[in-house]
């Protein structure tokens, strides 16, 4: 992993703060002979089909689409009541070949219990605590129960929780623990994680209060749930933090860079590219279309640049520009698609959201606001049935 900064200010130094301690995802070593057991239990199901919110489905979505080329089953994924789109799971998933996990750390997530009760003539296998309604609903359908670790949902990214949906459908889930682990190891110095929070808090200091993500990679790019959850649960508290959206590039360039360079001046950007693709691929035109002319000149002035280099050339361009204009950016790489490139991007983040945090004087594990608006609607179900 590489990471560079243009337009920025330097990073503090590490010691000026006061670190969490404790941090239970730190020491945390996932079962993985309970993985590779659970893994041969449901050999025989070609279909995942996984039910959870934030950090209970974010990461593993995240891994699933990465490292997809390595998938041995087909992966669906459920995170709303929409009827319409739980209609079109059941159209396409039979109970004969489809695994359903159903994962809430509470296991009061009242939206979860809904969507899992929409399966119940489906095997079912449950992560959850050790006493939860989602627990007691598994147990009475005599479903297997998982017990889920005692760590708050955005950062199990890398324990049994996000694994062993991951073992199951055949990734290398030690070696992205491993990647992770590696990147954990230096969570008392002065890494990349701690580099790039101290920036990005003197940003918003300065007024940069928005990020735009630049993904360069359409498998990479559904790791921005993760990363928004991380960013926005860990440190947008008492009126600090910073708004950080995604885009995937190139499509970005057609819309929302008008935005980021013609807007106001309170956005930075963030792009996160991969040095390696799986499949490199030559750009040849055929002789025929080669006089068709392009911005003054023909196409066969361009052909055979391969589209990875083309790609490159485009978020490259947007670089350069932000640099000319005087936009603060950062740019990340991964090597490639590998398991422990993935498994360091999403412990790198869970480090900047902890520093983040502490930068910023906010408790990196709770999520006030989302606790209250879960509340209040459960009171409007109570009410629809008269019972307030």
């Amino acid at each position: 992993m590489k990471l560079e900064f243009y337009n920025c200010p330097e990073a503090e130094k590490i010691t000026s703060v006061k670190l969490p301690e404790n941090l239970e995802f730190l020491s945390h070593r996932p079962d993985f002979e309970l993985m590779k057991k659970t893994a041969q239990q449901y050999q025989s199901f070609r279909n995942i089909l996984v039910i959870g919110n934030g950090g209970s489905i974010n990461s593993f979505y995240g891994f699933y689409h990465a490292l997809k080329s390595t998938a041995k089953k087909n992966v669906y994924f459920l995170n709303t009541q929409d009827p319409d789109y739980i209609y079109d799971l059941k159209q396409k998933l039979s109970p004969l070949d489809t695994l359903v996990i159903s994962t809430s750390k509470s296991g009061e997530n009242t939206q979860q219990i809904e969507e899992t009760m929409q399966f119940t003539n489906y095997p079912l296998l449950i992560i959850t605590a050790k006493t939860s309604p989602l627990r007691a609903v598994g147990e009475k359908l005599n479903s297997r129960i998982i017990t889920h670790p005692p760590i708050g949902g955005r950062f199990t990214g890398l324990t049994e929780v996000n694994l062993l949906p991951a073992a199951l459908i055949g990734l290398d889930v030690e070696a992205m623990y491993e990647g992770g682990k590696q990147f954990y190891q230096d969570f008392y110095k002065e890494n990349l994680a701690w580099r790039a929070a101290s920036i990005f808090y003197q940003l918003e200091q300065k007024g940069f209060v928005d990020i735009l993500m630049f993904f360069y990679s359409h498998f990479l790019y559904p790791m921005n749930f993760s990363i928004l959850q991380l960013c926005h649960e860990s440190f947008g508290k008492n009126g600090k933090g910073q708004s950080y959206f995604a885009s995937e590039g190139p499509e970005v360039q057609h819309h929302t860079t008008q935005r980021f360079y013609g807007g106001p001046k309170n956005i930075a950007g963030m792009f996160f590219t991969v040095e390696n693709f799986l499949h490199p691929t030559q750009n040849i035109f055929p002789p025929q279309v080669h006089s068709v002319q392009i911005k003054g000149h023909h196409l066969f002035d361009i052909d055979k640049v391969p589209l990875e280099t083309a790609l490159s050339y485009e978020w490259m361009a947007n670089i350069e520009d932000a640099r000319i204009n005087g936009i603060p950016v950062a740019h990340l790489s991964i090597a490639g698609f590998l398991p422990k490139e993935i498994g360091a991007l999403l412990a790198f983040w869970q480090l900047f959201a902890v520093y983040s945090s502490v930068l910023r004087g906010v408790d990196p594990f709770d999520q006030p606001q989302v606790e209250a608006s879960k509340n209040i609607s459960f009171n409007k179900r109570l009410a629809f049935k008269g019972l307030l």
